[in-house]
């Protein structure tokens, strides 16, 4: 045992966290774990291969889809290329950390790698810094997948929700969280273990977006309701004039006014609204009314109307307010039109619609009740309904959306996406991402995919397509100290990550030299020249002349020469290069802490 080897890094290690304390005033600090992947990917390059046998086709105009096999760690890593600032939503639903729900962690440090079947123990020292270890490096990456208008939603229960929403708070910002949901994921007469002194009920979703500031969520709407808007006044009299809070107000006396209720809404008329409650704070009427109305009471008396000027978007120029009509009452109603904007698009025929702020509690008790079967797959463990899946994404208001679940499981996600696009003909387009362990890829999230796209296990056939990857590692040398065989190598191998990059899916041509690969619709092409020869180039360049549609062309190169002048004399061409923007953004990865050293 190297004993001064040891104690040499655990004093660098408690330097370490001081100085990371003394940085970090408030937030969250625990103790960092490193963590181990397997031998012969430990560190290596990334890259994503197409498995075709998998592909699912469908020649029906809908989107084509993307399941990624692998860790989700190095499958985010190869979407910081791909995808990096072009993901309009993400959901994840993570292990809860419940020392029963399968969550793993493999120490570097001390080989402790809890093997198949074993998870972290609830009583585990490291139990809450293994975990944020293991969500820290996948949010730092999904959070540079989101794009500005990007949003995230995250499942979890009050094993790690503290410790999460701090962690989310450093990585996309407290000011850009959102909200906080709270689901009813189970009913409150179904006791799970009638031993349990308490019976949790609702989970939580945390929501984040990349920028508060260019975030519009898609709220709640209908059509603007004038039913309401049936009263009219009619003015007995001058009234007495007087002076309050710098605007004119007349007083008419009971007898000298009269309040008439028509039997139909229009936007001629007023709408009656009770100054009380939360209006007296955030509306200019209400707050009139409890500055200068109300306390007038006893010098009024009871019953009275009062107009004051100045007040309202209505157009009148005057609000009308009524105070108590009983000597037991302080509050009174105060009689608005509808507002201007509103009534234009009203009385010329467009219509006009009212939002509706979105609410944080949701009941979904009874679709987790019955969720066993969702997408013809039997599967248990943590399955989300896709009612509750499809209220989340469908908070974006962008219907080409790319959804992104790098926990995928089952694959409620991808199902709510199509369900969602069948809904409201959106063309979303989701990439889940999981690994295979229990066989939850090829045995549940696969079949299911199948099922829901070829009508298959008593689902509806609901058409779309389907490429399916895996993630894969080429070179001999961890990513800092890629050699020119590495970078070779990678050039040669990086055809499915570019056509991934380019949503570009499918391959028609490829020789030893270059590929080509087009949309599904044929319309874009990306084309790959990928060695570093060009003794085939002429050929290369001939067959992009002939493609006579929209193409992003790569090329092998050194450096930052990226032959364009080759392309001049032709249209709709962007020219990039391979492989170093690919490694310069794994490097930054692995430089800020990614990857184990």
């Amino acid at each position: 045992m190297d004993r001064e080897g040891d104690i040499s890094k655990l004093k660098r290690e408690i330097e370490r966290l001081k100085t990371a304390v003394r940085k970090q005033r408030y937030g969250l600090v625990w103790m960092d774990v490193p963590e181990a992947f397997e031998d012969e990917v430990e560190n290596k390059i990334p890259v994503l291969k197409e498995v075709p046998n998998l592909a699912i086709k469908n020649d029906d105009d809908k989107p084509t889809h993307i399941l990624i096999e692998g860790d989700n760690y190095h499958a985010l890593t190869c979407l910081n290329y791909t995808h990096k600032g072009k993901i309009d939503v993400i959901y994840i639903d993570p292990p809860y950390n419940t020392g029963s729900d399968g969550f793993r962690y493999k120490d570097k440090r001390t080989a402790d790698k809890f093997p198949d079947g074993t998870e972290v123990p609830k009583d585990h020292p490291f139990r809450h810094s293994y975990w944020l270890s293991f969500m820290k490096k996948r949010l730092e990456l999904a959070r540079d997948l989101l794009a500005d208008t990007g949003v995230i939603f995250i499942s979890i229960d009050d094993n790690e929700a503290s410790q999460l929403k701090l962690l989310c708070n450093d990585i996309f910002k407290e000011e850009n969280l959102l909200e906080v949901f709270y689901i009813q994921v189970r009913y409150a007469d179904k006791s799970l273990n009638e031993k349990d002194d308490f019976q949790k009920l609702v989970e939580q979703v945390f929501v984040y977006t990349k920028n508060k500031k260019t975030f519009r969520p898609n709220k709640p709407s209908s059509d603007y309701d004038i039913e309401k808007f049936r009263y009219r006044i009619v003015e007995r009299s001058k009234g007495k004039e007087l002076k309050l809070g710098n605007k004119k107000v007349k007083i008419f006396y009971p007898e000298e006014y009269e309040i008439i209720e028509e039997d139909k809404g229009d936007t001629s008329l007023l709408k009656a609204t009770w100054a009380s409650g939360s209006v007296l704070k955030g509306n200019t009427s209400g707050k009139f009314f409890k500055n200068y109305l109300e306390p007038r009471k006893k010098e009024d008396k009871l019953g009275v109307l009062y107009k004051v000027y100045g007040i309202g978007k209505d157009g009148l120029g005057h609000r009308y307010f009524t105070g108590p009509k009983r000597e037991n009452a302080t509050k009174g109603l105060f009689y608005s039109g509808v507002p201007l904007d509103r009534r234009k698009d009203i009385e010329e025929g467009r219509g006009s619609i009212k939002y509706r702020p979105i609410v944080n509690f949701y009941d979904y008790s009874a679709d987790f009740g019955n969720i066993r079967h969702e997408g013809g797959v039997d599967f248990r463990s943590g399955k989300k309904p896709t009612k509750m899946l499809k209220n989340l994404i469908n908070l974006h208001s962008n219907k080409r959306a790319r959804v992104l679940d790098f926990f995928a499981g089952s694959g409620s996600t991808g199902q709510a996406v199509i369900d969602l696009n069948e809904d409201d003909e959106g063309r979303r387009q989701f990439l889940l991402i999981t690994n295979n362990e229990g066989g939850i890829m090829k045995e549940i999230c696969y079949p299911r995919m199948k099922n829901i796209m070829e009508g298959k296990g008593g689902c509806s056939n609901l058409g779309n397509s389907l490429k399916y990857y895996k993630t894969d590692f080429i070179g001999k040398n961890n990513i800092l100290e890629a050699t020119d065989s590495d970078k070779v190598e990678l050039a040669h191998n990086a055809g499915d990550l570019l056509a991934i990059a380019e949503n570009t899916l499918e391959r028609i041509k490829q020789n030893k030299y270059y590929q080509l690969f087009e949309d599904a619709n044929g319309g874009r092409y990306t084309a790959i020249y990928f060695r570093e020869e060009l003794d085939k180039f002429e050929d290369f360049l001939e067959m992009i002349e002939k493609l006579k549609k929209k193409t992003t062309v790569y090329i092998f190169s050194w450096g930052d020469e990226e032959f364009s002048e080759d392309f001049n004399h032709i249209k709709d061409i962007r020219i990039k290069t391979i492989p170093q923007p690919i490694l310069e953004i794994y490097k930054n990865i692995y430089n800020i802490g990614g990857y184990n050293v």
